[in-house]
């Protein structure tokens, strides 16, 4: 006998796969059959009808009992984490649980193959920084109470179907009735035998909850089923349904396919027959009951797996897929803004407007239309500048957009029911929410390139209404178009739209005024002691000296509370226009500049930096920035070189030219200064941004040479401006026009060797416009055409003469650069910094000398 049983156990374990291909051939064969002939006697028109029976709250109410019967599947979970956190794991969040359980038993209830599902995603939810092996025991361990419940379910039938009712026409199935409720039992008894090693950390308390999550599981099941009946208002007796819902149940589980699917439906219809009900009702309350039980909280599973995934996903590559899908988001959200008040604009112009092309007619349905004209240029407005807020990622222009979005949507839909409609408002939906994160601006700045954009944009719109008006009033109208109107039907309409426009006008202007204001403000105002005292510790910059002349902001960037850099800037439209290499330590630098970066953004502003040495724009350059040489600076070494005794200086001093320096220049010589800084300006401004200018304050507080003629008349002047102990410069050189050209010269000769004396190591000569820029074949278009201004634009200025005239005392020669942030156009910023370095009182210079020119 053990003989034979031994044998009988090989050849089922050596014929294993061909054993189980004919047990699953065959369950597929008779499901085939039978859904073949359930199938031929079926009136799907009946089917549909039925369906179209139940209102929408009936539907809510059958999907929030199908959640509801997926709740104490949590059981399962929440045994399996408990004996966990016993053996040692960390102890897990209710949040992290709750997404955990439910992710897996929605999945696992229609995807279960046996619980094979189950146990793969618990392992993998319960098994980080633990020991995979004992969560992979304790989830195959309760694994073996998932069937429990259901057998118990399968030994009260027994006693119902034999004790109870007599009569019943299920003791037909009594083999798989008594087959399923040996289950319970045989497990039970297992555990009580091998609880002290196999079941050691569940039994008995574990054991016990095991076994009520099982029942209620299948109760849960029952209960839904059921109440989807009950909702349905089928004439059927619901006590003569659960007997038959639990054999079809079990066979099903028996099979090992997901959920049971075909075995259970096909026994459900066979079974409901037998007890008066029609195939057509019993196919509609299965659909139901699949969907409501199975399929709607699988979704909802699913999403929340893919949602866990995407964030360690997310995570991995450290935050840049949740980057890249927020930035898809916000442009289809920006796109979309624009096309609905674009279409709404337009529609409110060219009242026919499917009727001018085929493009128009497949658009013209996913647009608004809120059939009154008025409100249709009012709304198509109020989008076009939430689409400009959007674009610009304007906090304050999210929650408008939303209400607006929603508004129209609702009113679109309640007129148009279209499920393709729905759906692709819905994804819309969906961008306005992913991309949420993406609208951090505190305020709306207008960047030339915006209003570029808007003036085409809203003159366009303008034109084609003016034009609209003007058709819809001639003769050709009604004579050559036989009454067909393309634009207007008639005047009342076109005046009525003037009204809308005219609102819908002052709506932008003042939803303009909203998206543009803010509390918060960016940089501060000058306080000398603050930046002089940041200046003394650090040493100065080529250009701090100008940083203190009015006009300047000034943004601080502080370690532990104390001020370390400085940046200097002015505004011209959305940009800061920041003069020179920053003051204060230099190792700090690049860190100084993200935060100046990320504080400018968020009060919408770019950053662009005037006049910054090789060092300081690599550092740029490594924080997203584009450049472009401007020219060169030159240094000169004070080695005691004989500055007086060069023949410039010898040849105006026989001349009877005196040079004489000031500490501090006496009041009483500030009006002579004054003069002649008119006449060398002759008429024109004086230049706002990155030079010095003429101010009675700024000259006082700085050293001063001035050249007197042979007749003791102050012919000319220069100012000091100190960078460091060892390190200094001049800012205004300015002579009379009829005195010697070179007494520019002579001015300089003095000062570098009055520098030399005091112990100066080296002076700043300043820059040379566009030296040696773009010379190479291969250079930058941009810096070639400076090149070419360079060479060719001695009329306007001498560029070349300004080199050479400095060659003679420059030791060394350093680039000069303009940066502006990457994306951002270079000839917009360029057309900013020039306005801005011409905003003089008075005439300005031309746009040329205009081109980063030095005194």
């Amino acid at each position: 006998m053990k003989e034979k049983l031994k044998g009988l156990v090989f050849f089922v374990k050596n014929h294993s796969f061909l054993l189980r291909l004919i047990f699953f051939g065959s369950i597929l064969i008779f499901v085939a059959n039978q859904v073949a002939n359930i199938a031929h006697g079926m009136s799907w028109a009946e089917v549909a009808q039925t369906m179209a029976k139940q209102d929408t709250s009936t539907l809510i109410l059958m999907a929030l009992l199908g959640f509801l019967g997926v709740l104490p599947m949590l059981g399962y979970d929440w045994v399996t984490i408990s004996v966990l956190q016993e053996a040692g794991r960390a102890k897990m969040s209710r949040g992290s649980w709750f997404i955990a359980a439910w992710t897996t038993n929605t999945i696992n209830n229609l995807a279960g193959f046996g619980g094979i599902v189950g146990a793969s995603l618990r392992t993998n939810f319960y098994g980080k920084g633990f020991d995979r092996k004992k969560v992979l025991a304790t989830v195959s361990k309760v694994a073996f109470f998932m069937f429990s419940g259901l057998s118990l379910w399968a030994l009260w039938l027994l006693i119902d179907i034999f004790l109870l009712h007599n009569t019943s026409h299920f003791r037909n199935y009594w083999i798989w009735l008594f087959g399923g409720s040996l289950y319970a039992p045989a497990l039970f008894t297992l555990t009580y035998l091998r609880r002290k090693k196999l079941f050691y950390d569940l039994f008995p308390k574990g054991v016990i909850q095991l076994a009520i999550t099982s029942f209620c599981q299948w109760s849960g099941a029952l209960a839904v089923f059921l109440g989807i009946g009950y909702l349905m208002q089928l004439q059927v007796a619901l006590e003569q349904v659960y007997p038959m819902f639990l054999i079809a149940t079990l066979i099903g589980m028996l099979t090992m396919v997901p959920g049971g699917m075909g075995t259970f439906d096909v026994l459900m219809i066979l079974g409901m027959g037998q007890l008066g009900l029609s195939q057509n009702q019993t196919v509609v309350w299965l659909l139901y009951y699949r969907l409501f039980y199975y399929l709607i909280p699988f979704f909802s599973g699913l999403i929340l797996f893919i949602s866990q995934t995407g964030v360690k996903f997310n995570r991995f590559f450290d935050n840049l897929p949740r980057l890249i899908l927020q930035r898809i988001a916000h442009l289809v959200v920006v796109v979309a803004v624009y096309f609905a008040g674009i279409m709404m604009v337009l529609l409110s112009t060219v009242t026919n407007l499917s009727n001018l092309s085929n493009i128009f007619e497949l658009l013209l349905p996913f647009s608004f239309n809120f059939l009154d004209q008025t409100l249709n240029l009012l709304i198509g407005f109020v989008l076009l500048g939430l689409a400009r807020g959007l674009y610009s990622k304007v906090k304050k222009a999210y929650v408008p957009t939303l209400f607006v979005l929603l508004f129209g949507i609702i009113n679109t839909i309640s007129r148009t029911q279209s499920l393709r409609l729905i759906i692709v408002y819905c994804l819309i939906l969906l961008a306005v929410w992913l991309a949420r994160k993406e609208f951090y601006r505190e305020k709306f700045v207008y960047s030339w390139g915006a209003i570029i954009f808007d003036v085409l944009l809203f003159g366009t719109l303008l034109i084609a209404y003016a034009v609209a008006g003007f058709h819809s009033g001639q003769w050709w109208n009604a004579n050559l178009m036989g009454g067909q109107f393309i634009l207007f039907p008639s005047d009342d309409v076109w005046i009525s739209g003037i009204i809308g426009l005219a609102v819908g006008a002052l709506t932008l202007l003042s939803l303009q005024q909203y998206l543009s204001r803010s509390s918060e403000t960016l940089g501060e105002a000058f306080v000398a002691s603050r930046f002089e005292k940041l200046q003394a510790r650090y040493g100065g910059t080529k250009s701090s000296h100008r940083l203190e002349l009015p006009g300047y902001y000034y943004y601080y960037y502080q370690v532990h509370g104390q001020d370390r850099v400085a940046f200097g800037y002015q505004i011209k439209s959305n940009r800061c226009f920041v003069l020179g290499d920053p003051l204060g330590d230099k190792t700090l630098w690049q860190a100084a500049t993200l935060a100046f970066m990320q504080d400018a953004d968020k009060q919408g502003y770019q950053l662009a930096f005037y006049k910054i040495s090789e060092k300081y724009v690599v550092q740029l350059h490594d924080l997203g920035f584009q450049f472009a040489k401007i020219g060169e600076t030159g240094t000169s070494l004070l080695n005691k070189q004989d500055y007086l005794q060069q023949e410039v200086y010898r040849k105006l001093s026989v001349q009877g030219y005196t040079f004489k320096k000031y500490e501090t220049l006496p009041q009483e010589i500030l009006p002579q200064l004054t003069a002649v800084s008119q006449e060398w300006l002759d008429g024109k401004g004086e230049k706002y941004f990155g030079n010095g200018r003429f101010e009675a304050a700024y000259v006082l507080s700085t050293p001063v040479a001035v050249v007197r003629n042979n007749e003791n008349q102050l012919v000319g002047f220069i100012t000091e401006q100190p960078i460091s102990s060892t390190w200094i410069s001049y800012d205004l050189l300015r002579i009379k026009t009829d005195a010697p050209k070179e007494l520019a010269n002579f001015l300089i000769l003095g000062m570098l060797d009055s520098w030399e004396k005091v112990g100066y190591k080296k002076a700043d000569l300043g820059m040379a416009p566009l030296a040696q820029v773009g010379e190479g074949p291969f250079a930058f278009f941009e810096e070639r055409i400076m090149n070419m201004i360079y060479n060719y634009g001695n009329a306007i200025y001498n560029f070349q003469d300004n080199f050479s005239g400095k060659q003679k005392y420059v030791t060394h020669w350093e680039g000069c650069y303009f940066a502006y942030l990457k994306g951002s156009s270079f000839y917009l910023a360029s057309a900013q910094l020039l306005r801005l370095i011409g905003r003089g009182k008075n005439k300005g210079p031309t746009l040329v000398e205009e081109v980063i020119l030095e005194e």
